[in-house]
């Protein structure tokens, strides 16, 4: 590797780290650890390493170090784009979409659009991953609303998000950790209202359960600390993580746990570990932490299938069950495409998705597709209704 790209890395990996320790009052050696401890280090130590010259030996160190660096340190695109380059990053276009995603109207000058970026932006629906960029995510406006009720005052308060599979629970939470920290440049117009600003900077930290790496109870409770800016100890053990937040959490902040059932089949998050938890956010933090979760059925319910009754699982007094888009959502999100669609395939596929928001975006990319190819109505909306038939479902739950 050349000597120059790795001390670039070196001096872009610094400026990150000091430009951390100034937006959060820090020491060096903290923010350090707490970047090793998200990327499930043992410590500052690999961050000091890279500091000095070595690049990170695997992509998924690199691409983790970023995201947290241009959340946690407000970097700029251009910064991104140098620290992946300098890195060696394999497909630093792909990332720096999905950090600095486009609003829809791509001519904004706010935004150039290279070649590669154009392609991966060319159809602006997606099939099966969840929605990551808040432009993309249309719709949820009355769950919007109630939730952000809750979180006006304290003590914050507890939300379970139901619902049968692609129904969108995971996309909603992705929304909820950025839409009020997102650049309004990067948003589509009036898409944060008034009841979105939050009197202070809350703290969002996102839990996949069903990552492998969750379902270990320290990797977990460091993940934990490090989203909410806390110190991490050299033993993180539940003791020890209900000390640091009780004693160091300040902000208002909100933990957004994906797939309860993923994580009731840990052995290591067992009952113990959520009478802990409740205990915390219930009686320790002063009500400035909050959660919510996902589940298919009632959280208590699914606890006690599990063999894992407990009093956490009582804490969620609120409970929202996400069904279709309301009509004038759904017709937002057709209307987005940058390629109108005839009105008449538009209320055929508003008929056949039943607004559902991951059928709609079935028939919206077959759609937009086949406008790109010249290809017929006939073909595209046969396609598209082979692809929802695994989703059936979903019209016997309305």
């Amino acid at each position: 590797m050349n000597q120059h790209i790795e001390q670039r890395f070196a001096q872009l990996l610094t400026e990150g780290v000091h430009r951390i320790r100034l937006r959060t009052s820090k020491t060096i050696r903290i923010v350090q650890d707490e970047l090793g401890g998200v990327l499930g280090k043992n410590g500052g130590a690999s961050i000091e390493y890279w500091r000095k010259g070595h690049l990170p030996a695997t992509s998924t160190d690199i691409e983790n170090l970023a995201r947290e660096i241009v959340r946690r340190g407000g970097m700029e695109r251009r910064w991104l784009e140098e620290f992946l380059v300098s890195a060696n990053y394999r497909h630093p276009e792909a990332l720096c979409a999905e950090l600095f995603p486009a609003s829809i109207t791509l001519d904004s000058p706010a935004f150039s659009l290279d070649e590669s970026e154009s392609s991966l932006l060319s159809n602006p629906f997606s099939i099966g991953p969840p929605i990551l960029h808040p432009n993309r995510f249309f719709g949820r406006t009355d769950e919007l609303k109630y939730l952000f009720g809750l979180w006006k005052h304290l003590p914050l308060q507890h939300v379970a998000l139901l619902g049968l599979r692609r129904t969108g629970k995971t996309s909603l939470l992705h929304y909820l950790r950025q839409i009020t920290t997102t650049p309004e440049a990067y948003l589509r117009p009036g898409q944060r209202p008034e009841w979105l600003a939050l009197p202070e900077p809350y703290q969002w930290v996102f839990v996949d359960f069903q990552d492998v790496r969750m379902s270990s109870q320290e990797r977990l409770l460091r993940h934990l600390l490090g989203g909410l800016n806390l110190p991490l100890p050299a033993t993180c053990d539940l003791a020890n993580f209900m000390d640091i937040v009780s004693q160091h959490l300040r902000r208002p902040s909100i933990i957004l746990m994906d797939e309860l059932s993923a994580a009731l089949a840990s052995d290591e998050l067992d009952q113990r570990f959520w009478w802990g938890l409740r205990s915390l956010v219930s009686n320790h933090t002063g009500g400035r932490l909050g959660i919510v979760l996902t589940s298919h059925e009632p959280p208590e319910q699914l606890a006690d299938a599990q063999d894992k009754p407990s009093p956490f699982f009582n804490i969620f007094g609120h409970t929202l069950t996400l069904g279709p888009l309301q009509e004038a959502e759904a017709r937002k999100l057709i209307a987005s495409s940058c390629r109108p669609f005839d009105p008449a395939d538009t209320e055929w596929i508003l008929a056949e998705s039943g607004r559902w928001p991951c059928l709609l975006q079935v028939f919206c990319h077959a759609c937009f597709r086949a406008l790109e190819n010249g290809e017929p109505g006939s073909t595209w909306k046969q396609e598209a209704l082979r692809q929802i038939a695994p989703y059936r479902y979903l019209f016997d739950a309305v």
